[in-house]
């Protein structure tokens, strides 16, 4: 095959991969979870039934009702923490906005005295941007924090009502899973869509365990390091910086290093230290954790991890940090079937 069909290919299999994600996945995403689920619990399920004598569906709704309490219980025990500093938040926003002001207008002053330099223009510019992120804070997050409204009880409903049809689409696959796959089996596309599957499994199940441990240990720190610092909302940094640190050219020095800025002029160096120390080592475990976790078992460059991540989230939103990457994987493994053809 040429060089020119082999780009060509390889662009029609990008577009086809994006088309899919893009149009097709938001109708599919409880089935598609369904199955994962169903391929995480099958051997588990069996093991099971060679001891007692249940049937599969049995175990396995045994298995989700005991999984999905601790999954609401946990979820009961954040909620209520979140939402405690979140009120807190809105109910102090006029006195965090004036200490906001405050900072703004000492460090204007001070580098007119120190450097000379007008920083009207430049004063009115970070005003304007403040002002309208505000307004749009009062107006659409205060008054949904402080009062529970209609929309997130439709919300909670409609989550609901996802974990129900979840539920029952895991109970039922698994209950013809051996049979479906076996007469599927005998088809040829299936065999192909089968080998790509596999190879994604492996290879796109590494890549989301490692995200996952990473960003759970970075959220562990920041919510301990917040915590043990003082920090009323160290629950809802915490999580939020844990987040963001899973974002490329963010990371956790985009919330903790300002932070730091604020105490060291406040003259408390004790905090202004330790915000630099979390920083710092939330840096290192990442940079430790990252290339030992995913790039050398992706193999793929950290470079080009950035750049699909990065695409992703332009393409598919928040969404595409994971997106992103499952998209490159999927170009590839259906490059390499097509290729052995």
């Amino acid at each position: 095959m040429s060089e020119w069909k082999k780009l060509l290919s390889i662009a029609g299999i990008t577009l086809a991969v994006y088309l899919l994600m893009k149009y097709l996945l938001p109708y599919v995403v409880p089935f598609l979870i369904a199955y994962i689920m169903v391929r995480m619990l099958n051997p588990v399920s069996e093991k099971i039934c060679r001891r007692i004598l249940w049937k599969k569906e049995v175990i396995v709704s045994v298995l989700l009702t005991i999984l999905l309490a601790v999954c609401f219980f946990v979820i009961y025990l954040f909620y209520g923490l979140v939402m405690e500093q979140l009120q807190r938040v809105a109910l102090n926003f006029d006195s965090y906005y004036s200490c906001v002001c405050g900072f703004i207008d000492r460090c204007c002053l001070l580098a007119e005295e120190r450097f000379g330099v007008e920083v009207e223009s430049v004063k009115e510019f970070i005003y304007s941007g403040i002002e309208s992120a505000t307004d749009q804070i009062k107006v659409y997050i205060v008054p949904g924090v402080v009062n529970y409204s209609v929309k997130y009880l439709k919300k909670l409903a409609s989550a609901g009502l996802f974990v129900l049809m979840l539920f029952v689409s895991i109970v039922l696959l698994i209950k013809d899973y051996d049979e479906i796959r076996e007469k599927l089996g005998t088809w040829q596309l299936y065999r192909h869509f089968h080998n790509i599957t596999e190879r994604m499994w492996k290879q796109g199940g590494m890549y989301m365990k490692a995200q996952a441990i990473i960003i759970g240990v970075v959220i562990v720190l920041c919510t301990v390091g917040l915590w043990l610092l003082g920090n009323p909302y160290f629950l809802l940094l915490g999580i939020g910086i844990g987040l963001m640190d899973a974002l490329p050219f963010i990371g956790t020095g985009t919330v903790l290093v300002p932070m730091a800025a604020v105490y060291l002029l406040q003259k408390r160096f004790h905090l202004a230290l330790g915000h630099i120390g979390l920083f710092l080592l939330t840096y290192i475990v990442r940079e430790f954790l990252e290339p030992r976790l995913i790039g050398k078992k992706l193999g793929v460059y950290p470079i080009v991890m950035v750049i699909v991540v990065y695409a992703g989230m332009y393409l598919f939103g928040a969404a595409g940090v994971v997106y992103g990457p499952v998209a490159l994987l999927l170009v590839r493994e259906i490059w390499e079937e097509v290729s052995q053809l």
